[in-house]
């Protein structure tokens, strides 16, 4: 439940710009273009050197955001969650924000969504739905953050709470700011990302777990995503919904991230396997896939895709050709930290494994068969996904947020 300038705005999440993200900042969930793609991906592994290392409070799922030489990380601890902001070459601390954390949520109050860099301002969701917007560069005297702006989803929308608490991180499209407060009125709102003033709202239900992305679909600029029923698209300008997906099966989680292919879109859920959804000229899914694998069926994780095929790991690690058939290309089952969840980094020709247990597994995807070049271990057990922006990578357990040299 497991985001400089967020360069998805106006732009079409598709294939082709995933071959060619730039790789300076890491400013949102998954990376520069939202899709876990990034051109600093390794060859091989470096020899392990960690440039700076920092205590943190406690146990948090939120991911790690990099952007104009700062670091935003989520923290926990003392019953509040907690914001750090640090320097990224040197790691000194720059500034943080706190507020008391939400009770009686499942697995722990902690942060879920990754925060978002964009403009100078880190915007940031609480599980319990406290929203808000901080300076980036400048601090108060006493090194908390300056606040620009804050709400709370939940009351602000009279939403009810997700039961594992908020997590989808939030989204910047075309200078709209969208996030899902789950409310039968405000099921998706657009905001004004330099005061928090509403744009336009989108009835519906209430959130799931993932978080959305933006693509042109049958010829469409959407906003794609969830709510706890079904799969969804919003025309970004209006926030009118243009369609709706209900699985076959009842009982999905909806946790991953939805990915776009050229003009088709691929989602993956553990009761309903990895489908692609092709559109008519009108925006508007066809109900029913194109395509579907029963091999990969994910909880948590979100697929990534390299040249026309699907990567994520499952009881193993799979490798699915994203075509009309999506028949399993290979399949590796030998490594532990490919048996339950991990987050995954692709480009280069090479794929970053981060297992839960805190090791990165570095494969070569090359080829027919996937190849493992090298593992190192970076850290203990975390759920927190990882951040490869300017030859340094950030990863964080539950004591420590460490910069790795990564060139």
């Amino acid at each position: 439940m497991i985001q400089n300038t967020v360069r998805v705005a106006s732009c079409v999440v598709v294939a082709m710009m995933a071959q060619t993200a730039m790789g300076a900042d890491w400013p949102q969930w998954l990376g520069p273009e939202r899709n876990g793609i990034s051109s600093e991906v390794p060859q091989k592994l470096p020899e392990k050197k960690v440039l700076w290392r920092r205590p943190m409070s406690g146990e948090s799922h939120g991911g790690i955001a990099v952007a104009a030489g700062f670091v935003v990380v989520p923290d926990f601890g003392e019953g509040k969650e907690i914001i750090r902001c640090f320097g990224a070459e040197k790691g000194e601390a720059v500034w943080s924000h706190s507020y008391p954390a939400a009770d009686k949520i499942e697995f722990g109050s902690s942060m879920r969504a990754t925060p978002l860099i964009h403009a100078g301002k880190v915007f940031t969701l609480g599980a319990g739905g406290e929203f808000t917007c901080l300076e980036l560069a400048t601090a108060n005297e006493d090194k908390t953050a300056k606040v620009v702006w804050r709400m709370n989803l939940a009351e602000a929308y009279k939403a009810t709470r997700p039961s594992w608490g908020y997590a989808a991180s939030p989204l910047i499209a075309d200078g709209l700011l969208i996030v899902a407060p789950g409310a039968d009125d405000a099921a998706l709102v657009a905001l004004d990302p330099a005061t928090g003033k509403e744009k336009w709202r989108a009835a519906g239900g209430i959130a799931a777990y993932a978080s959305f992305v933006v693509g042109k679909l049958g010829g469409v600029t959407q906003v794609v995503g969830y709510d706890k029923e079904s799969l969804g698209g919003w025309d970004l300008k209006t926030g009118r919904r243009l369609w709706s997906v209900k699985p076959e099966n009842d009982g999905d989680f909806n946790v991953g991230t939805p990915v776009v292919v050229g003009e088709r879109l691929l989602v993956s859920t553990e009761n309903n396997g990895t489908r692609l959804f092709q559109f008519g000229k009108d925006g508007v899914a066809d109900p029913k896939p194109v395509a579907k694998s029963d091999d990969l069926s994910l909880d948590t994780g979100t697929p990534v895709l390299w040249k026309d095929r699907v990567y994520a790991t499952y009881g193993g690690l799979y490798c699915i050709n994203a075509d009309d058939a999506m028949k399993t290309a290979w399949y590796d089952e030998k490594e532990d930290d490919f048996s339950a969840y991990s987050a995954c980094i692709a480009g280069n020709d090479r794929l970053m494994v981060f297992g839960e247990s805190g090791t990165l597994c570095l494969v070569d995807i090359s080829g027919k068969e996937g190849q493992l070049l090298g593992k190192m271990t970076l850290c203990e057990k975390t759920w927190s996904y990882p951040a490869l922006a300017d030859g340094r990578l950030y990863i964080r357990d539950a004591k420590w947020l460490y910069a790795y040299e990564m060139k």
